[in-house]
Formats: structure tokens, sequence, C-alpha cells
């Protein structure tokens, strides 16, 4: 046992634990994210000289600082004639608080956290529905626009320069509306949905609306791509979501901008979709990974909140062997969509049978398309081929009405047959995320590979929700897969009533890993800063570096194996991944 009557008993007890992990009390007690670095309080005299392998201190005052240090180095510290005690901090518990979800280091913009980031001087890019650019969050103290360009690309007018629709506001007509006892008759760019207003609130807003709700990054500056086609953006009274196309042209917006100014950005989307491959082999998927490997730009995407919509089922198929695939479709539902993912070197038939026992006829690659007639039902079945992104094969299944009423409700199958076959796996989604409500469900759901697209993306950061306590994976998150390296979700943060700005004023409580994904995306642009000022001549600190921090400093509870499909690597600790950066780059 050792003993030093400089150091607390409970470093000395840990000090001498006897097995690799530390236990729980130590981590509960103490609210230490890492086993080996350690946060300590030091009560000292005289000039408090410090080795150069010990970082983040900050004097409280002529007796009193704290430090982050390697366990291994205490009894070193401990040896400075200055030093008198060194403790490890005390966790402390609210007695009773509403307030927005937290994650771990949400406020580290104060100089008292050692570290005073707050976003200033890097981009956050918001490809969405837009923003509520009059609300207080996303204005400074002096009545300007923190907004840099907004880009409506459903309003008619302008368009950015290389791009032929939508409307470019800059921050000087911004804050010109801002003055006007109508702002939106000069810029009449609005969030109809409350959605990006939501996400910006998280990862940037700076609280003005009321003091309280803070976002991760209040000083980062602003560039807003409201996604969608020119026109109105309602189906049948219904807001529907922008293509894949729009997002890409988004993304290209951005990260121009970003190289204009030279700026490093962080991009946050809150889109998703889950029919087709999920192997990263997505055009839109595709772009992500090819913007981040060509500028200083981290993208986050929430990894969809379909885990618990029964929409996803996968199994094998055999040769000279049928398999069912059986759905339930509920009344009043116009249409039905479904994938089938494939090996292609796999050959399979494939038919569809109604609740009423019809079958269409067994469709194979040699024919590609079929659509049959069914009373008053068309069923169209193709069958992709290999393309230049992705080898695999995909079956696509589409249930119309020919009237444009319902289709039949009831039991549904998909018979896939096995000819020759080598592999056999195969997955399948079906439609939910689409503006109808559709009531659909496979009988035998799978909640892993329910992530959507784009989160899908090698490169792309893909964020899970947890509960607000960070203990439980949301019952919705959207859950992934592990190959090889490609582990997905990348990381999950808090997504259950976390509180937000609200478009039109105030706050309001909103659920979903897009809110999730917010909270990473503002990480991002801490990091950013920190980068930058700490190591201004690293260009490689973002994209995939960047991740890896993130990913290495994730919480992880007890119990689980990590990395997984739910959690990926853990839960979201900001000021972990900083003080990774600091004890690896300050002492340079």
């Amino acid at each position: 046992m050792y003993f030093n009557n400089i150091l607390s008993p409970q470093i000395q007890l840990m000090l001498d634990y006897p097995y690799g992990q530390l236990p729980l009390s130590f981590f509960s007690t103490t609210g230490m994210k890492d086993g080996d670095i350690w946060d300590v309080l030091v009560h000292y005299r005289g000039n408090l000289n410090l080795p150069n392998d010990v970082h983040k201190v900050t004097i409280l005052n002529d007796n009193y600082a704290t430090l982050s240090v390697h366990r291994n180095l205490i009894k070193k510290i401990s040896m400075i004639p200055e030093i008198n005690y060194i403790s490890l901090p005390e966790v402390m518990n609210y007695i009773m608080y509403e307030e927005k979800a937290e994650v771990c280091g949400s406020r580290l913009d104060t100089k008292e956290s050692g570290y005073n980031v707050n976003g200033d001087g890097v981009y956050f890019g918001l490809i969405d529905s837009g923003i509520d650019y009059t609300h207080p969050d996303f204005i400074n103290e002096d009545g300007s626009s923190r907004i840099l360009y907004l880009w409506d690309q459903t309003i008619e007018g302008k368009p950015p320069k290389g791009f032929n629709h939508g409307t470019e506001y800059s921050n000087e007509e911004i804050n010109n509306a801002l003055k006007s006892a109508k702002p939106f008759d000069l810029v009449p760019s609005k969030d109809e949905i409350n959605h990006g207003t939501a996400l910006c609130s998280i990862a940037v807003g700076n609280g003005r609306g009321d003091k309280k709700y803070k976002g991760i990054a209040p000083k980062a500056s602003l560039i807003i791509v409201k996604a969608g086609q020119e026109g109105s953006a309602e189906i049948k009274g219904k807001f529907r979501g922008p293509r894949n196309t729009e997002i890409m042209m988004g993304l290209k917006y951005l990260v121009e901008k970003s190289q204009a100014a030279n700026k490093p950005i962080s991009i946050l989307l809150g889109v998703g979709f889950e029919l087709g491959a999920h192997n990263g082999a997505s055009p839109l998927a595709e772009y992500i990974d090819y913007i981040t490997e060509n500028w200083k730009v981290n993208v986050t995407v929430g990894a969809g909140n379909q885990a618990s919509q029964e929409c996803h089922t996968a199994g094998v198929v055999k040769s000279n062997e049928s398999e069912k695939i059986s759905i339930f479709i509920d009344n009043g539902q116009p249409y039905y969509i479904a994938t089938i993912c494939k090996n292609f070197i796999d050959s399979f038939g494939v038919r569809v049978i109604t609740p009423n026992g019809e079958k269409t006829s067994l469709l194979t690659r040699e024919e590609i398309n079929s659509n049959t007639i069914v009373g008053d039902l068309i069923i169209s079945i193709n069958f992709s081929q290999a393309t230049p992104i992705s080898q695999g094969e995909q079956i696509i299944i589409f249930i119309d009405s020919i009237s444009g009423s319902e289709i039949s409700d009831g039991n549904w199958t998909i018979e896939l047959v096995g000819f020759f076959v080598l592999d056999g796996i195969y997955d399948a989604w079906s439609n939910t995320l689409e503006p109808y409500n559709r009531k659909m469900r496979f009988d035998a759901p799978v909640k892993k590979m329910t992530i959507t697209i784009p989160a899908t993306s090698i490169s792309a950061t893909s964020v899970g929700a947890t509960s607000s306590n960070g203990l439980d994976i949301a019952t919705f998150s959207g859950q992934g897969y592990m190959d090889g390296d490609s582990v997905k979700p990348d990381i999950c943060a808090p997504g259950i009533e976390v509180s937000v700005a609200s478009a039109g004023g105030g706050y309001r409580k909103v659920t979903g890993t897009s809110a999730s994904a917010a909270f990473v995306a503002g990480a991002y642009l801490l990091m950013l800063e920190y980068g930058m000022r700490q190591m201004s001549d690293d260009d490689y600190l973002y994209g995939e570096m960047l991740k890896a921090y993130l990913l290495r400093t994730a919480k992880r509870p007890f119990g689980t194996t990590f990395p997984n499909t739910e959690w990926g690597y853990g839960e979201l600790c900001i000021k972990s991944a900083l003080q990774l950066l600091s004890t690896l780059y300050d002492s340079l």
C-alpha cells in the first residue's frame, strides 16, 4: 500500500488499485472520463512551478490550482516543495433544475473551464428547413445578425454564383431586414416547420432569448441553406423534405464559402431517408466523402429515428429454396415502396403476393422489369444492375393504386427464390420517412441497419440519440453496422426532450437524432477553434483526424462492449476531446 500524506486517501487507493480498469466509484464520484489522465486539485504555497507534462493548469488563487496530469506522474508532482496537498474532484448533484439536455463539457466558453472556446472564428453550416433569422439566439449584442449568408433554395430570385435557383441573402441584407418593422418583407425566408431553427439553437444558439438555453458554440458564424425546390414545399398540406440533389448543392455552396474565407467549417445535415444501399455507396454519401477529403470540413448527420419503426428486415436465401418477407400495410395508405439489397453474384427471383393471395410472375434479373396489374393495383418490380459506385444489386418494389385511391390493406408477402446462391444475405427496407405518416411494418423487423442515408457516409459523423442522462440509448435511434474499421453510428448524444429555440420566438422541446447531431456539430466547432488557436500550422486537424479525437474520448457506459451498432464508440464528451487535444499538442 502506497502512503503519502500529501495525496488524498482516494488518490492513494486508486494508484494502488490492483486491476487495469478503475472501479465505477472512481468515475462516479470524481466525474473523470479517462482512467489515465486525471484532473486534480492542488493546494500550494509560493510560486507553482510545474513540469511541462502537466496540462490545463488553472490558477484559482494564491493557494489553489487545478491541473490535468497522467496518473503515473501524480507521485512525482507530490514531491514538488510548493505543493501541500493533492485531491481528486468531487461530483455534486443538482437538487432539481429543469434545463436543456447537457453533454459532457457543454459549457466550455468561459475562462474557468480551462479552454475558453465558443466557436469564434469558425463557420457553422446548416442544410435544413431554414432558420428564423429574427430569433435573438442568432443576433449579436449590437443587433447585427450572426448569419453571414442565407441561401433559400425555395425562393425564386437571385441565386448564388454558380447555381441556378433560389435566392442568396447577404449579412448586410439580413441586417437591414432586422432594422425594419417588417423584416420578412425584405428577407422573406422563413422556417415553416421549425426544424432548422431548433438544430441551430443546439449547436450555435447564444441564449440571448432568455439567457438560459445557450448552444454549444455561441460565437460561431452561420451560413444557412434552406434546401428544397423553388415554390411550395407542401404535398397534401404536409411539408416535405428536400431532395438529395438539393442537399448536394447545399454542400457545395457551404464548402465554397468556407474556402473563399479560408475558414474551417462544421456542417450539419438534419435530413435522411431509408431506401437504398446502406453501405455508403449512395451518391449523397459519396459526395460527403468527397468534400471531406478535399477541404477542412466535418459533416455531421443524425442516425435517423427508424429503429422502432419496423422498417427493416434481413435474412438469408439458399439455392433452390425460397424466403418469404411478410409485410403488414394498414388501411388508408396511398402507396408502398420497398428496396431489397443483395450481393450481385447471387441469382434470385422475386414475386409479390397480395393479401388475397394473388401473385405476380416470378421476376429474375434476365427480365429486369415487371409491371403487374392486380385489380386496381399495379405492382412494379425492378432488378438494378451493379453501378460504378456499388457492386451490390437492388430489387425495388412499388405498389400503387391505379385510380389514385388506397392500396389493399392487410398482410402482403415478398417471396425471394434462390437459384444460384453463394452468399444469400439480403436486407430490405420499406419507406417511412415521407409526409403521409403511413402505417407499414415488417412482421419480422430487424433493428440493425435502421440508420438512414446519408448517415451511412464513411466520412460523415453519424450520431445516435441517448436519454437525457446518457445512460440509455433511445429506442428510436437508428442502428447501424460494423464492417472492418467502419462503424455506424459513430457516436451518440442527448436526443430526448431537448430545449431549443422556436421559430417565431421562445423555446420548446424536441426529440430525435438530428438534435443529437447538433450537439456533435457544435463540438466540432469548439475543437476547430481550439485547433486554430493552439495549432495554427496543423492543417490536418479536421475531418477524420478530428473525428478520431471525438470517438476516442467518448463516454462508454460500463457493462457494454464498444464500439457497437447502437452507441458507436459511446456518448459525446467535448471536454475530454479538448483535454486530449491539449495533452497531445500543448507541449509541442
